[in-house]
C-alpha cells in the first residue's frame, strides 16, 4: 500500500509516518524511491501507537519493536525482555502517578488557604490615634480637631476633621477623604491590578528587580518610630508587599487620588492582620492634610511616572514641605528618551502633565533643584510590551524603555546657605 493509504487506516499523518521511517522504527519496501508499505508496517505502526499510548518514548518503542521482529516471542529470553520492560515502564508510570497525586495533594491545600484567604475576617482598622498629631490644616497649619468620631482605643473609624479657619475633611472607613478628587478622563483605577498581570515576564523581571533594591535598602534602615510615605499607588505599590517587614511601630501614610483604590487596598491589608499603623489619605493633589516634616523615609515605587501624568513638577517639588530635614528616597523609574515617539505619545495622551516625565536625566535635574542627589541604576530595558492600554498603550515598540531604580540623600547645604 502506498503512504497514503497507510496513513487513512491509522490516522496518522503522512509527515509522522515518513518521520518513523527516517528514524528506521518503520522499514517499508521501496519501489523507485517511493515506498511499498505492508501488513508488517499497518502491524508496526499500531504497535507504535499503543506504546505511545503507554507512555512509552520512541526509542523504547523502537527497541521493543526490532526485539520482536528478530523473535517469534516464543522465546524465554525475549518474552523475559519484553517483561521487564512492560514491568519498568509499569513502575515508572506509577511513580509518576504518586507524585501527580502528591501534586493534587499539595494544589488542593493552596486552594483552601486561597479561599480562606478570600473569606478570611479581617482586621477592623482607621486612622491611628498615634498619627493625630501629624494632621494638620494644609491652609493655616493648626492641628485638625475631630468631631462625631466613630472610635476605639486605637483607631477612627469615622468622623469629622475640621479646622476653625474652615477647612474640613472627613474620615470614612478609616480613610482621610478630603473631597479633593481627580476629575479628569486621563486614567482610570486599576482595581484588578492588571498592571501586575499582563505586563510580560521582561517587564516583570525588570519590575521585580527595583522591588528587591528597594527592598534591600529599607532592611538597612532602622524604621522604628519613622513615618514612611508612599502616595501615587494607582500604579505600583510597593508597601502592599512589604508591610509584614516594617518596625510596628513604624506609620506608614499611604495617599492615592482615587478613593477607591485606597479602599480596595485597605479591604486587602485588613485580611492580612498586620497590626501595622496606616494612614490613608485619598487627596488628588498635594496639598495634604499633614504636618510639615513628618516624612523620614518616602518610597517612589514608579510614583513619579505616575504623578508627572497628572502634574507639572516632579512629586519631589509638590509634596516637599512634608519631608523631614534628612528624608530619604527610595525609588525606580521608567524612563524614555525625551526625542522618542513614545514621549511625544505620552505628551499627547496626559496634556496635564509634565513635559519632562518618564525621563531619568529630567527627574535628577528636577531634584537637583530641590536640593536632592539623586543616584540611579540601571536595571534593564525592554522594546516589545504585551500590553496596550494606561500609559502603556502609547509605547511604541522597538522604542527602549529602561528601568532604574534610585536612592535620593538630602545635599549637605553651602555655608551661605547655613547663613541664611
Amino acid at each position: 500500500m502506498k503512504i497514503g493509504e497507510l496513513s487513512k487506516r491509522t490516522g496518522v499523518s503522512r509527515d509522522t509516518i515518513r518521520y518513523y521511517v527516517n528514524r528506521g522504527i518503520l522499514l517499508p519496501e521501496t519501489n523507485r524511491a517511493q515506498y511499498n508499505f505492508t501488513e508488517r508496517e499497518l502491524h508496526d505502526l499500531q504497535v507504535i501507537l499503543r506504546m505511545k499510548q503507554q507512555q512509552f518514548n520512541l526509542k523504547e518503542i523502537q527497541d521493543y519493536i526490532s526485539l520482536c521482529r528478530l523473535s517469534n516471542l516464543i522465546e524465554p529470553e525475549t518474552i523475559d525482555e519484553c517483561l521487564r520492560m512492560m514491568n519498568n515502564k509499569k513502575q515508572e508510570l506509577q511513580s509518576q502517578i504518586a507524585f501527580l497525586k502528591g501534586a493534587i495533594t499539595s494544589i488542593d491545600q493552596e486552594i483552601l488557604e486561597l479561599t480562606g484567604h478570600v473569606h478570611g475576617k479581617p482586621q477592623r482598622t482607621g486612622v491611628p490615634l498615634s498619627a493625630l498629631p501629624l494632621l494638620v490644616c494644609p491652609r493655616c497649619g493648626q492641628q485638625l480637631e475631630v468631631s462625631h468620631a466613630d472610635l476605639n482605643t486605637q483607631n477612627i473609624f469615622s468622623g469629622d476633621l475640621t479646622c476653625k479657619c474652615g477647612y474640613c475633611a472627613k474620615i470614612e472607613n478609616g480613610i482621610v477623604k478630603t473631597g479633593k478628587l481627580y476629575t479628569g478622563t486621563h486614567d482610570q483605577p486599576d482595581l484588578r491590578r492588571g498592571l501586575y498581570r499582563n505586563m510580560g515576564n521582561a517587564f516583570m523581571t525588570d519590575l521585580e528587580k527595583c522591588y528587591g533594591y528597594i527592598s534591600e535598602e529599607l532592611q538597612k534602615m532602622d524604621t522604628q518610630g519613622k513615618v514612611i510615605l508612599e502616595a501615587n499607588i494607582n500604579g505600583y505599590f510597593f508597601l502592599y508587599n512589604y508591610m509584614r517587614k516594617l518596625s510596628p511601630d513604624c506609620l506608614c501614610i499611604i495617599v492615592d487620588k482615587y478613593p477607591e483604590m485606597l479602599e480596595m487596598y485597605k479591604s486587602l491589608i485588613d485580611l492580612l492582620n498586620l497590626n501595622q499603623k496606616i494612614l490613608y489619605i485619598a487627596d488628588a493633589d498635594t496639598d495634604y492634610p499633614l504636618a510639615p516634616g513628618c516624612v523620614d523615609i518616602h518610597v517612589s515605587f514608579f510614583g513619579e511616572n505616575e504623578h508627572q501624568f497628572y502634574h507639572k513638577n516632579c512629586f519631589l517639588y509638590d509634596a516637599k514641605r512634608y519631608f523631614s530635614d534628612k528624608a530619604i528616597i527610595l525609588g525606580s523609574l521608567l524612563s524614555y528618551p525625551l526625542n522618542s515617539e513614545t514621549h511625544k505619545l505620552l505628551r499627547k495622551k496626559y496634556p496635564e502633565g509634565s513635559e519632562v516625565g518618564y525621563n531619568l536625566t529630567a527627574l535628577k535635574g528636577q531634584y537637583r533643584k530641590q536640593n536632592y542627589k539623586l543616584t540611579a541604576q540601571k536595571v534593564g530595558s525592554i522594546q516589545e510590551l504585551p500590553l496596550k492600554q494606561y500609559a502603556f498603550e502609547c509605547h511604541v515598540n522597538g522604542e527602549i524603555l529602561e528601568f532604574y531604580h534610585f536612592k535620593a540623600e538630602p545635599m549637605a547645604s553651602t555655608k551661605k546657605e547655613q547663613s541664611r
